[in-house]
């Protein structure tokens, strides 16, 4: 049986309705789904690589942060990835966030601040800029109405080549699971 690793967006869970949705769509698959608590970048990079060492993973899925994280990861585990609305400069967009968050699924409050982005930043300029994505392995999932990260098109010339499809009316939730399983059916084939 193959396996999914479904990385949620930032202020989620892993036990949110999308990740449950996507738990259910993708049955009989296995889809582990996670909870990531993005205030600490550092121990988020160090429990993806847990995770790959210890689970033998298919196929990696995430949205919004969690796609930038999958594209990540499928990029160095050589897995296929889909990666939904994905963020490209976290410490560009999670700078709104700023100061006290709330959690929406786990409502665990906490701050978020200047060094905490530093992380993402360094990160991001050190590690993600050296990733080559396989074109053969990406799916791209993106909204045309993404009212927190705005027009996707710009990926299409980041990464040539991946598969790229784009939907009106699901904005950055991206709640539709149609895609999402369309997405994995392809991989199976």
């Amino acid at each position: 049986m193959k396996t999914a690793l479904y990385i949620h967006g930032f202020n989620s869970a892993g036990s949110s309705n999308k990740a449950e949705n996507i738990r259910q769509k993708l049955a009989p698959m296995k889809v582990l789904t996670p909870t990531f608590a993005y205030k600490d970048f550092n121990a988020v990079l160090k429990q993806l690589r847990s995770i790959f060492m210890m689970q033998k993973i298919d196929v990696v899925i995430g949205t919004s942060l969690g796609g930038f994280l999958a594209l990540y990861c499928g990029a160095t585990y050589n897995k296929y990835c889909v990666a939904i609305n994905p963020v490209t400069k976290p410490h560009e967009t999670l700078r709104k966030m700023l100061g006290e968050n709330c959690n929406f699924v786990t409502k665990e409050k906490y701050i978020m601040t200047e060094q905490d982005l530093a992380v993402y930043q360094k990160f991001t300029e050190k590690e993600f800029a050296k990733i080559k994505v396989n074109p053969n392995k990406t799916h791209f999932l993106l909204s045309l109405d993404d009212e927190v990260l705005g027009d996707h098109h710009y990926l299409e010339e980041l990464y040539p080549g991946c598969k790229f499809e784009y939907f009106e009316g699901l904005g950055h939730r991206f709640a539709a699971m149609k895609p999402i399983g369309n997405a994995i059916e392809k991989f199976g084939k």
